[in-house]
């Protein structure tokens, strides 16, 4: 186990990594998350707003 550590370590460490951005960039891109119902008010209200002009 060891010397799996030692010869792997930047690998696993960099997938981990990897796997931790995804989860929180999908998380923060789902249908209720935050990201999400920002864009949703900034293109509804960017579309009221031209709609009055």
């Amino acid at each position: 186990m060891k010397v799996i550590f030692e010869e792997y370590s930047g690998i696993i460490i960099t997938a981990v990594a990897i796997i931790a951005l995804i989860a929180v960039v999908g998380l923060l891109l789902a249908t209720d998350g935050p990201v999400h119902s920002a864009f949703v008010n900034l293109i509804k209200t960017l579309f009221e707003k031209a709609s009055m002009s």
